[in-house]
């Protein structure tokens, strides 16, 4: 039967640890909303730039489009410049026709009035004579014959210089219609040229508005995950267990080795800047199994900001491994798990470009290359 004194020591030794474990579960909730409102915060930065994202490829395709209609739009101009060109030379060309064409009969009036004055004084000049020179019925004939074919042949060449003098003051008409037509055409391809770049000036400097925004709010993101890493690190300093008892470490995602980013600096796929990745990416189809790299303890299984459903597992020693931007989980927090144990499957949740694990190694809240941990450090 336990003393008195024994029973005392007892109670306190159990009101101490009930005290302790009321601190900690008091300390760790804190941390978990804290957590939960960073992530609350993180989501909607993350649909900001999805919204900015989406409305940066809708106005680089309306660019493209814009420059594609002012190619269009300054080849129809210079084509309609070219016609003009052309039509100005054609009615130059035909002003020129004219003008010959008035001398040509200019010429043949001149020449039918020379020809009447040789007749004249030669004392053949005018039908009334002719007819009265006839020396008999058969030479009036032929005379009043050779008369009408001279005045047959003076109509017919007058007649034909006066139509052909008319279709080329037609033709020189109509040339300058098409001109003036095409002088239209132009002043309107202008015009919608000079609204197209107008739209071009108005679309680039709504981009450069958005990247700014996006440069803003990448920012935000930044210190948001910063203050989240620092809460996760009190968090996993006060569930952490003692000694590393997680061994050689295997491959996050069974059957597929490769790695499309590797730890260290890069250009972040979606922000577009250089930040600092923390971890390996490896590509999976989604639904592939995702398993856990060490034994150890689970500390955290769920939303976790631009990582999406993330589990995180404490091998003891200060060593835990991050698995992000799963589609499902398979484990829960305080599950214990062993190496090689199906932990997730393979998604594209968070800010990801497509289904891929993100694999972390982390010492002390400090990140590590996971490459040497997995080659058995």
């Amino acid at each position: 039967m336990l003393s008195k004194k024994h029973m005392i020591s007892f109670f306190i030794i159990a009101l101490l640890s009930i005290s302790t474990l009321t601190v900690f579960a008091n300390e760790a909730s804190k941390i978990n909303n804290q957590l939960n409102n960073l992530n609350t915060q993180q989501r909607q930065v993350n649909n900001e730039l999805k919204q900015n994202e989406n409305q940066q490829k809708s106005i680089t395709q309306q660019l493209q489009e814009l420059e594609a209609q002012i190619e269009k739009t300054e080849n129809e101009i210079a084509q309609i410049r070219n016609n003009i060109r052309t039509t100005e030379k054609q009615i130059s060309d035909t002003t020129e026709e004219l003008i010959a064409a008035e001398d040509y009969i200019d010429s043949k009036q001149d020449l039918l009035g020379d020809r009447l004055r040789v007749m004249y004084k030669n004392g053949t000049v005018g039908y009334a004579e002719v007819l009265l020179n006839s020396r008999d019925f058969t030479d009036l004939l032929t005379n009043l014959d050779m008369v009408k074919r001279i005045v047959d042949h003076d109509v017919e060449l007058l007649k034909h210089l006066e139509e052909q003098k008319a279709l080329i003051e037609d033709k020189k008409a109509q040339l300058e219609n098409q001109r003036n037509q095409l002088l239209t055409l132009r002043n309107s391809a202008e015009n919608k040229q000079q609204q197209l770049v107008v739209s071009r000036g108005q679309q680039q400097r709504l981009r450069e508005e958005l990247q700014q925004d996006r440069v803003e709010l990448a920012k935000q993101l930044d210190q948001i995950e910063r203050e989240a890493r620092a809460l996760e690190d009190q968090l996993r300093k006060l569930q952490s267990s003692g000694e590393y008892i997680g061994g050689k470490m295997s491959w996050p995602v069974p059957g597929y080795s490769r790695i499309s980013s590797p730890y260290g600096n890069r250009i972040h796929p979606i922000l577009r800047t250089q930040r600092f990745h923390s971890g390996i990416d490896i590509p999976a189809p989604s639904g592939v199994t995702v398993v856990a790299a060490a034994q150890g303890k689970v500390v955290s299984a769920g939303t976790l900001g631009s990582y999406g459903r993330t589990i995180i597992i404490d091998h003891g020693g200060g060593i835990m491994t991050l698995y992000a931007h799963n589609s499902r989980l398979s484990v829960s927090v305080g599950q214990q798990v062993a190496r090689g144990q199906k932990i997730a499957e393979v998604g594209s949740t968070g800010m990801s470009t497509g289904p891929h694990v993100h694999f972390e190694v982390r010492k002390d809240g400090k990140f590590q290359d996971p490459i040497p941990w997995v080659r058995g450090q």
